[in-house]
């Protein structure tokens, strides 16, 4: 295949100048691309060429790439800005956009902190801990997380890790400024050599992590490592061929936990561990690229776990997404469990005459950890010393929160929850506001949510966790993190985590290994111990266009599925201002004869989505901010009855 032509030239020990004239606006298609840039619930997130990093046919390629980060460069020198960390990932020219991101912020006299050299990669949660950590002025990290290796993404980072918020809608002011510029008169953009004295190969923070980990994972449960492992224990990670690999090697013998092979000892092995710009086809079945999304089917079911169970290489396998984000897991149970587990909504599969394969999903996983935390704060008598929080995105399960309710209605201590709009930097926000508030010393603190109403913590707020339900997660610990030199304080992550929720899950699977116990008879357990109600949850994903397209045929795809997603959206968001009565009827009109509609009780907006609360059950509907999807969520009481709507919903004629 024919590349095409150099417009810089990355890793060159010399400075270069980019010059972007109104011909380069032209052939790169400058000025419809800025009409659409934004930065969205991950930052920015569009098709790139694997092959090419300069095709002008692909949103996010050299080029584009360069107007952005000169755009935040420049908004970054006017707010006096003068230390930016950058990493990334293993999806296609990460190291080339790391290296271009960190010549421009250099040629702009800002002080650029990348990995020590021999590290290639950065888990985004790292990146996000070591901002705050090393007190830099922000970061980012190249990573389109769980899409397919056919998209390229952008991450950008304020002072306290979280995604940017304010300055995002300046960004991209500032590149359809840069564009109509270059267009009207030409502009160039600056890059010093890949050695200069700004760019710094120095960040690595991953020590302090583990200091943090160790006040996040409850001390009992890693010490159930040890024993689980001299009684024949042993777990596999699935690591995609992504960033995890590299940093767990350091964090999991930092914590007494040794690493092995699949045929060597040691409590913890991995797969798929070499880096891999296509993930080694993991998500791709029967030609189409379901992408990495660790709580998808086509990938959950296609990494070997099967094998490794079955041959008793391990007793768990976990999932860790390329950029260490998303999380999932798959484990055996008795087959005397398989009925009840699946009665109970757990996807159960055959294995052999004694076990049989357990799939979870995320919000099982985060229900599951949020009852180990409980019962570990409450042993350790930390769980009426604080206020503790157990927040969720709306589309996530309320069997979380009833947690909360359950230990709220047996115990003194008092467990809030609170829910904010998908993509987690309305949690960082969330934990901002509360930090800013324990700084000001404010008696009684609290947070305001989407629908404008307050819910009171209490004067001393920690996060127990915050969970989305595609798979994101991040704890909180009981005592508060400082920065390197004390500047800062950190009440919580401002990215979700999966690195955390890996070492909570297999302290977790250690403690039931050790009582001749599973994960799904623990399941079982906390659905009777906190009498859930919520156990059945749905979510359909409806593809608006395919992403893998190019040039003029992805344009008119686009097109036409964004036309579909407006009127979706539209329809929905018409239910908001109805009394619930009112919005029942007009669904009723829409929906295929015979429906069972449950009495509606509830209509608002989510931040993102439109919400309707009926009797027993929920639905949400709102369109992805990193993929091309519509997403239809369901959970309630009744498999049937939560299925039947949701299907009769994605196919309403609208």
């Amino acid at each position: 295949m024919t590349s095409s032509p150099s417009f810089f030239t990355p890793f060159c020990d010399r400075a270069e100048t980019l010059v972007v004239d109104s011909a380069l606006v032209a052939r790169f298609g400058l000025e419809q691309w800025a009409e659409q840039f934004k930065l969205g619930t991950a930052g920015y997130r569009d098709l790139l060429d694997p092959d090419d990093l300069f095709n002008p046919e692909v949103p996010f390629n050299g080029v584009t790439v360069a107007m952005v980060l000169e755009a935040r460069a420049q908004l970054a020198q006017e707010t006096g800005i003068t230390s930016l960390h950058v990493g990334g990932e293993v999806r296609p020219h990460t190291q080339e956009f790391i290296d271009l991101a960190a010549r421009i912020y250099a040629g702009k006299g800002i002080n650029v902190h990348l990995r020590p050299a021999g590290m290639r990669t950065t888990p985004i949660w790292l990146s996000s801990f070591g901002v705050f950590y090393e007190e830099l002025a922000g970061g980012e990290n190249f990573t389109a997380s769980h899409s397919p290796s056919f998209k390229g993404g952008w991450k950008p980072m304020d002072a306290s890790g979280g995604q940017l918020l304010e300055m995002a809608g300046l960004i991209a002011d500032r590149v359809r400024k840069l564009v109509t510029t270059a267009a009207e008169q030409g502009m160039s953009i600056e890059l010093a050599a890949a050695m200069a004295p700004a760019i710094k190969r120095d960040f690595d923070p991953v020590e302090p992590y583990v200091a943090f980990l160790r006040q996040v994972v409850p001390a009992p449960l890693l010490a159930e490592m040890s024993p689980a492992t001299e009684n024949g224990f042993r777990a596999a990670f699935c690591t995609e061929g992504g960033s995890m690999g590299p940093t767990a090697r350091r964090i999991f013998p930092a914590l007494g936990i040794d690493v092995g092979s699949v045929d060597e000892d040691g409590a913890v092995f991995f797969t798929h561990e070499a880096e891999s710009s296509d993930y080694h086809g993991i998500g791709v079945l029967d030609g189409f690229n379901h992408g990495v999304d660790p709580s998808k089917w086509q990938v959950y079911k296609h990494i070997g776990a099967q094998e490794l169970l079955g041959d008793r290489k391990c007793d768990i396998v976990f999932i860790w997404d390329p950029d260490g984000d998303r999380f999932n897991m798959i484990t055996t149970a008795p087959v005397a469990l398989a009925g009840p587990a699946e009665a109970a909504g757990l996807e159960i599969d055959p294995l052999d005459g004694e076990r049989c394969l357990v799939f979870f999903k995320p919000n099982q996983i985060y229900f599951l950890l949020t009852a180990a935390k409980v019962a570990a704060l409450e042993s350790a008598g930390e769980l009426d010393k604080f206020n503790w929080i157990v927040a969720t995105t709306y589309p996530t399960s309320r069997s979380i929160g009833e947690i909360a309710e359950a230990v709220n209605a047996r115990a003194a201590a008092q467990l809030a929850t609170f829910q904010v709009p998908v993509g987690f930097k309305h949690f960082a926000a969330l934990v901002r506001d509360l930090e800013d508030q324990l700084a000001r010393k404010v008696g009684q603190i609290g947070a305001v949510d989407v629908t404008d109403t307050r819910t009171e913590f209490g004067p001393d707020p920690r996060m127990l966790i915050m969970a989305e339900e595609s798979g994101g997660a991040a704890l909180g610990p009981a005592q508060l993190a400082f920065s390197r030199h004390g500047r800062r304080t950190s009440l919580a992550p401002k990215e979700k985590d999966a690195m955390q929720i890996g070492v909570l899950a297999l302290c977790l699977a250690a403690k039931l290994h050790g009582e001749s116990g599973s994960m799904a008879g623990f399941y079982l357990d906390c659905l009777q111990k906190y009498q859930t109600r919520y156990r059945f949850y749905e979510r359909q994903d409806v593809t608006l266009f395919d992403e893998s397209l190019q040039g003029k045929a992805r344009e008119e795809a686009r097109q036409a599925g964004n036309e579909r997603k407006r009127a979706t959206v539209e329809f929905f968001a018409g239910l908001e201002g109805l009394e619930p009565q009112a919005a029942a009827a007009v669904l009723r009109k829409h929906l295929t004869p015979g429906t069972e509609l449950p009495p509606l009780q509830r209509v608002f907006h989510a931040g993102d989505g439109t919400f309707l609360e009926f009797e027993g059950q929920w639905f949400e509907l709102r369109a992805s901010g990193t993929d091309a999807v519509l997403r239809y969520y369901m959970e309630g009481q009744a498999r049937d009855r939560v299925s039947n709507l949701n299907n009769a919903l994605v196919n309403m004629k609208i």
